[in-house]
């Protein structure tokens, strides 16, 4: 086992979420292949992408919330929308303090 604790090393804590991921979305795609005949229509397919998109979900939660390194990547949206939300007051708060239509005359 020493080779998989070298994985959680390099991967952090979700490399076995990672794995499975991988795993399912590779299979979905030999099905996909082995269902791509000449007479195929576009249905043929859809269990197989569906398993592939499966696969390729579990594989990047495992990426994001699998981890403990500081660059995990699983709240940067929220980050995002925090800073965003401070900028907007902080404008909104000065236009309203230098806005000359609100004093009365």
């Amino acid at each position: 086992m020493g080779n998989m604790s070298s994985m959680e090393e390099q991967l952090g804590k979700g490399y076995q979420q990672m794995m499975i991921g991988l795993i399912i979305f590779i299979a979905g795609a030999i099905w996909g292949g082995m269902v791509a005949t000449e007479g195929m229509v576009a249905e043929d397919i859809y269990w197989p992408a569906v398993m592939m998109l499966s696969g390729a979900m579990i594989t990047l939660l495992g990426t994001t919330f699998g981890t403990d390194h500081e660059d995990d990547r699983s709240n940067d949206l929220n980050d995002a929308i925090v800073e965003l939300t401070e900028r907007i007051n902080r404008l909104v708060g000065a236009s309203e303090k230098d806005d000359p239509s609100d004093e009365s005359e």
